[in-house]
């Protein structure tokens, strides 16, 4: 019976950590922003963290992030690997620098490249654009990273998929959601 109730308590607890995925039907109000999905694609619901697929979130996934700058410099417990963070007043290439600092230290991500790294707009403002490529669980993967600190918060908009086949089949779904962001002025 012991065993019973742990197994259930197993379940209800991987359950409560699954993400919610709902269909994708244009127009999105997240987190301080808005952008226009792909029609009949699955994201999550979490509109600070939110992963927009087509095919799977391992074979190509959209992720949109907002970090509250002010929350991270309260919690200083709360490093990435190298220690580095968003600033106020950071300049978009200091952004993205302390950026590819955290990801060059990551064990996760295996034989990492930088391909690209320069400056870029991202809903009007002054931002960044990494293209890189890693190794993962024994599939390449490249990358478009799109970053921009504005305000108190950083936003990301980034694209991952695999090399083979998925990364040309949906890179320009994505470049239409990085030209549809814009930060909502409130």
């Amino acid at each position: 019976m012991r065993n019973v109730i742990i197994a259930v308590l197993g379940v209800l607890v991987l359950s409560g950590c699954a993400p919610i995925w709902v269909q994708t039907k244009g127009p999105f109000q997240g987190a301080g922003y808005t952008l226009d999905l792909p029609q009949g694609w699955m994201a999550t619901t979490n509109p600070k963290r939110m992963v927009v697929t087509h095919d799977g979130p391992e074979l190509q996934s959209v992720y949109v992030l907002v970090v509250d700058i002010s929350e991270q410099e309260k919690n200083k417990d709360n490093k990435k690997p190298s220690g580095k963070r968003f600033k106020r007043g950071m300049l978009p290439q200091e952004a993205a620098e302390a950026l590819l600092d955290n990801m060059r230290s990551d064990q996760g991500l295996g034989q990492f490249t930088v391909v690209e790294n320069k400056p870029a707009q991202v809903g009007g403002k002054d931002g960044f654009r990494l293209v890189y490529t890693y190794k993962n669980n024994k599939l390449r993967n490249q990358c478009i990273y799109y970053g921009m600190l504005h305000d108190e918060k950083f936003y990301r908009i980034s694209y991952c998929a695999t090399v083979r086949y998925y990364f040309e089949k949906d890179v320009a779904e994505f470049e239409k959601i990085v030209a549809s962001f814009k930060v909502n002025t409130e």
